[in-house]
């Protein structure tokens, strides 16, 4: 197949090669199953536009093209102030979690050094994740309020 084929001449080529090999067909035949599944993969490859062009970039002939600059997006992290104030609530409250955790850790023996390990790896997690969640709202609350 040329490497200029379009979604449908792949697809068309694909169900007419997948018919031919497809496991139902070819029972007990380990081969065709073995290459059901090749197909397959090549298929789910060549269907999405910019896994083909991964794929076209590594397997051209000739030099490797310098590596394309990576696509930045603009769009903000919480587009309205619903939900930034939203994210500002759930760090808070996953802050007050945490704290409530470590408490708990503190007065509650678990009697298990691996389980009270994780436990306070949990509680950390919830004590630096909830003041960045909010404080990521609150900048951008901070940036509607000057845009408007």
């Amino acid at each position: 197949m040329p490497t200029t084929a379009t979604a449908e001449e792949i697809g068309a080529a694909f169900r007419a090669r997948a018919k031919r090999l497809h496991p139902d067909r070819n029972p007990g035949d380990a081969r065709a199953v073995e290459q059901f599944k090749d197909l397959t993969l090549a298929y789910q490859t060549l269907i999405r536009p910019w896994a083909r062009a991964a794929y076209d970039r590594r397997h051209r002939p000739g030099p490797v093209p310098a590596a394309a600059a990576p696509v930045v997006s603009r769009e903000p992290l919480f587009r309205t102030s619903g939900r930034a104030r939203a994210a500002v609530a759930a760090g808070i409250a996953l802050l007050v979690l945490g704290v409530a955790l470590a408490t708990v850790l503190l007065v509650v023996d678990t009697g298990d050094a691996g389980e009270t390990v994780t436990l306070w790896i949990a509680a950390a997690k919830l004590l630096l994740g909830g003041p960045v969640l909010a404080g990521a709202g609150l900048v951008r609350l901070r940036r509607l309020a000057t845009e408007r």
